[in-house]
């Protein structure tokens, strides 16, 4: 699936390279000058765990919500629009999210509970073993940390879900995101892995490494989304045809 869906990424950016570069660059600027990357913010690495929860941890989640969930909006409606027209397509992406007002709270409310999930599974990959003393609590700590990633994993289809039909409830994007999810949560976390070491290899090749690979990155999620829609669409097709 991973070889499909970097297929259809390279087939998306075809002639679109530096429109879409731009893009990115700009979305990643605004959350980097705001700090709501995720490696961004106000989090300080203490040896009690229990300090880093704080009130303005709890603001950085909430505003990283607010402004990457706008951002995400634009950004996938800008993608979208350039493989199908020319025309006013940057202020029409950049407008999107106003424009369906139900996007605003539902990919909050959604980006909300993804943050907290990638903030949980970024602390305990911090204190990992700094205050587990014995192996039993060791492997308990190990299937917590897998459990949030399998909660992550299954929630990230939910924002692609809302773009494509904004009138979906929150609960049911939710669940439908898991539902797509199911049995593909290796392909996503392969993806992450390879997104990740190209940031590295691209870091070492200087900006326009680490460009490419953002773009890659982004385009390529948008791409995987559409790969999981087909594959849906197939199997639900097969099963009522099965059942004439």
């Amino acid at each position: 699936m991973i070889g499909t869906v970097y297929k259809d990424t390279l087939h998306i950016l075809q002639g679109n390279w530096l429109k879409i570069i731009g893009m990115v660059i700009l979305c990643y600027l605004i959350k980097f000058s705001i700090e709501t990357l995720p490696i961004q913010g106000s989090i300080s690495i203490r040896m009690d765990s229990l300090a880093v929860v704080s009130s303005e941890i709890l603001q950085t989640l909430l505003l990283g919500a607010l402004i990457n969930s706008i951002l995400f909006f634009m950004l996938i409606d800008y993608i979208t629009r350039t493989q199908v027209t020319m025309r006013k397509r940057f202020l029409t992406a950049i407008t999107h999210p106003f424009r369906q007002s139900r996007l605003l709270y539902k990919g909050f409310f959604v980006l909300i509970i993804t943050n907290l999930l990638l903030y949980i599974i970024g602390m305990m990959s911090i204190y990992a073993g700094l205050s587990v003393k014995s192996a039993l609590l060791f492997f308990a700590y190990l299937l917590l940390y897998a459990f949030f990633i399998w909660l992550f994993l299954g929630i990230s289809q939910a924002m692609y879900i809302l773009y494509d039909d904004p009138k979906v409830g929150i609960f049911r994007c939710i669940r439908n995101s898991f539902s797509m999810m199911k049995g593909k949560r290796w392909q996503l976390l392969g993806l992450f892995l390879l997104a990740g070491v190209g940031l590295i290899l691209g870091a070492l090749l200087l900006m326009i490494g680490v460009l490419v690979v953002l773009v890659m990155y982004e385009v390529g999620r948008l791409a995987f989304y559409r790969e999981l829609m087909r594959k849906n669409r197939q199997e639900e097709w097969y099963e009522k045809v099965s059942g004439i």
